[in-house]
């Protein structure tokens, strides 16, 4: 049986298209003279922001313009300045783009009323996870254990530590009984690094990169376009289920559930 479910959070819970994220890494960037795509940014979503400015930096284009505008490639110290104008971007702009996603307290009671545990791990750090959490709690939204890479010596996504931490504070000793919820690939490369469920979630996700003004405002067509699209990206690393929504997170659940049943 199914006995906990680790959401993400950024894209998958809250802030529908993780917009938070992108604005802050653009800001820093830019204070140091440096442009960023959306893609630049959202290719290592998920990982600890530490990580992925690191990531960030070895991007030939980026280092480019480094180059270019210092004569110089980025060293530690510049990745450091970085780091701290986006952590005061961040803490900003979280306070603006926390808002749950639709869908995610109607799956947390359905969570609760089956005594199905529920956790997180995220990339940000705790001084920014207690802003979201904060804002969450409020909305009606208490996971019960809250995990960063702060947590696990600095193990973030992809490595699995975060789950591994997970599964010894709630006992559970078989990670197949666990599902790991997500919008990014890294999300769901540390879910197969623990060996749990993966489920990757297209609505909303970084993956797709849209507002959710903006997803509203495409026709039907073009939403088939974008759903399918994120959808061969979750394939292609073989995410074990993709959903549009976390409303469909209770399906795979029974689903995992009854066939676990049979094998018995």
């Amino acid at each position: 049986m199914i006995e906990a479910v680790i959401f993400d959070w950024a894209g998958t819970t809250v802030d529908y298209g993780s917009l938070a994220p992108v604005i802050a890494f653009k800001k820093a960037f830019e204070n140091a003279g440096i442009e960023l795509s959306d893609g630049d940014i959202r290719r290592d979503m998920g990982m600890a922001k530490w990580d992925h400015i690191g990531k960030i930096l070895k991007l030939d284009d980026v280092k480019q313009q480094w180059e270019q505008k210092y004569s110089a490639l980025p060293n530690n110290n510049d990745r450091k300045k970085l780091y701290e104008d986006f952590q005061i971007s961040l803490l900003h702009y979280l306070k603006e783009y926390t808002e749950l996603k639709s869908g995610v307290l109607k799956t947390f009671k359905y969570l609760n009323d089956y005594e199905i545990k529920v956790a997180t791990t995220t990339g940000y750090t705790a001084e920014m996870m207690k802003i979201v959490q904060d804002k969450a709690a409020k909305d009606g939204y208490v996971p019960e254990l809250v995990v960063t890479s702060e947590d696990v010596n600095g193990h973030g996504r992809p490595f699995p530590d975060m789950i591994h931490y997970i599964m010894e504070e709630f006992k559970i000793d078989d990670p197949k009984n666990i599902v790991k919820v997500g919008d990014t690939l890294v999300d769901i490369e540390e879910g197969q690094n623990a060996g749990v469920r993966t489920v990757g979630i297209v609505e909303g996700s970084s993956l797709m990169g849209l507002s959710k003004i903006e997803f509203d405002e495409l026709s039907s067509e073009e939403q088939l376009a974008k759903r399918n699209q994120v959808k061969r990206k979750f394939e292609s690393v073989n995410t074990d289920f993709v959903i549009d929504s976390i409303f469909d997170l209770v399906q795979i659940i029974e689903y995992l559930n009854e066939s676990m049943d049979k094998k018995w």
